[in-house]
């Protein structure tokens, strides 16, 4: 009878069991996170386009040293581009930031998703999650007061665009 009672309990623990997505931590006291955990972000390498209407808006990712993404963002119109910004994602001090003032600081860093948290009251948050049976990532810009959902897909480089 105990056997059987506690094959119950570890059968129904079993199926109770769910996988609890990780949370991000504190951006007054970040994790510590290694250059090497920067490697984690090699899935968003490449170029890649939004779904948002109106012109395209393209995004190149690149690394240029083992701590430091690029991220150069542009509108392309079929023509031209324009809109150019560029920032960065890098490792420094044991912590991973993004933005050339360390305006965000990343609280959550897995093989598939970075969580950016704002150092400043009032910016949003940013989160990257990608979908590798997609081949696709989400963006999302988060406020108490406003979210945005951003979808990327791969696209060809902008050298390829211009071509056609």
């Amino acid at each position: 009878m105990t056997k059987q009672l506690i094959f119950g309990l570890i059968l129904s623990s079993l199926f109770s069991c769910k996988e609890t997505p990780p949370t991000p931590g504190d951006p007054n006291n970040p994790p510590v996170y290694s250059k090497e955990d920067l490697k984690k972000l090699h899935w968003i390498e490449g170029n890649w386009k939004s779904e948002v209407a109106g012109p395209g808006f393209y995004q190149t990712y690149s690394f240029s040293s083992d701590t430091t993404l690029d991220v150069l963002s542009y509108q392309f119109d079929g023509k031209d581009s324009s809109g150019t910004n560029i920032t960065k994602v890098y490792w420094s001090n044991n912590h991973i930031y993004m933005g050339t003032n360390k305006e965000w600081v990343a609280t959550l860093l897995t093989d598939n998703q970075l969580y950016l948290s704002p150092v400043r009251s009032g910016w949003h948050t940013i989160s990257w999650k990608y979908d590798s049976k997609k081949g696709e990532w989400t963006a999302e810009h988060k406020r108490p007061d406003f979210i945005r959902t951003i979808k990327m897909k791969a696209q060809a480089p902008l050298q390829e665009l211009l071509k056609k």
